[in-house]
């Protein structure tokens, strides 16, 4: 008969190499976090290019708040053949509140590293597109900011001038996209049922709202995951500020690492790096200029008085 204390350590032991198998499944090559940049002056698993830029404490801005910028962060490696989750935590925020664009995309497809018209990504590519639209260009009847799902076969283009009406197969309002407070998204897919499946935590919050569900998904057989995003005559501050991805063995599976809400609060909208930049350079100059100016005039003063009275 097995004791209690052996059923105890029988029980420790199945905990701990649940655990360990819990942590194994993390995939390094799909994950990003401060400070990025872990190899030399890039990073080992990921590229960028565009107007992306890299701050290693605020996150990596694919643009800023500023008008006709373009970048994307790409994988180096294709994503697992097995069924994974990607979660990750994003912000899209500018200082107006009433008019910013244009918006972010996700993208699993054949392709990577490429620049292009479709929210940074290139036009006419192959696979799976799921684009984050702030701005509405024409679609009368449909609510803004929204999620909007496109399945690539290489040859089609993205209605850009209807904001991807002809193009969409799944998608979601998401009004609360745009703010000062990061947002998360989890991004499932199970390779044996062929489910992908997006779910989105707005406002600072761990509480996941389903955005999409879709069946008979096919993803490429190598397929590369790259965020990219793109800005217009309207512009905002589109941030990826962290990835953390693992393998799966359901979609149903639950074992995303907890963010601490404070992590996730946003006190107010970031300045961009280079605007950052910009008002330190301005303040300096500002600064340089007075004191010259005083020097100046304290000079002509001594030169008036030294002067003799005719």
């Amino acid at each position: 008969m097995i004791s209690s204390k052996m059923v105890f350590r029988i029980i420790c032991f199945f905990a701990l190499a649940l655990g360990v198998f819990a942590q194994s499944n993390e995939l390094e090559r799909l994950s990003l976090k401060p400070p990025y940049i872990n190899h030399g002056m890039r990073s080992l698993w990921w590229e960028y290019g565009g107007s992306t830029v890299v701050d290693k404490k605020n996150g990596i801005f694919l643009t800023q708040d500023l008008q006709h910028q373009s970048g994307w962060l790409s994988t180096r490696l294709p994503i697992p053949a097995n069924s994974f989750e990607v979660l990750f935590q994003f912000r899209i925020s500018s200082e107006s509140r009433n008019l910013f664009g244009d918006g972010m995309g996700l993208f699993l497809t054949e392709e990577r590293a490429k620049s292009g018209p479709v929210f940074g990504f290139t036009d006419n590519f192959k696979g799976y597109g799921i684009f984050f639209d702030t701005y509405n260009n024409g679609r009368s009847g449909t609510v803004f900011p929204r999620v909007i799902v496109m399945q690539g076969d290489g040859k089609t283009s993205y209605d850009a001038d209807r904001d991807g009406k002809e193009n969409e197969i799944a998608g979601c309002s998401a009004l609360h996209l745009h703010s000062s407070d990061y947002t998360l998204g989890k991004l499932k897919f199970d390779k044996k049922s062929k489910v992908l499946r997006l779910e989105l935590a707005y406002d600072a919050s761990s509480d996941f709202i389903k955005c999409f569900e879709m069946e008979d998904v096919n993803l490429p057989a190598t397929a590369f995951l790259t965020f990219s995003a793109i800005t217009g005559e309207l512009s905002e501050n589109h941030e990826i500020h962290s990835i953390s991805s693992r393998t799966i063995t359901d979609i149903n599976d639950e074992f995303s690492p907890e963010i601490p809400q404070e992590e996730l609060k946003g006190p107010s909208t970031k300045r961009s790096p280079w605007k950052r930049r910009f008002i330190f350079v301005l303040v300096t100059l500002i600064v340089v200029f007075s004191v010259f100016s005083l020097r100046s005039y304290q000079q002509k003063q001594e030169r008036i008085r030294r002067s003799p009275v005719l």
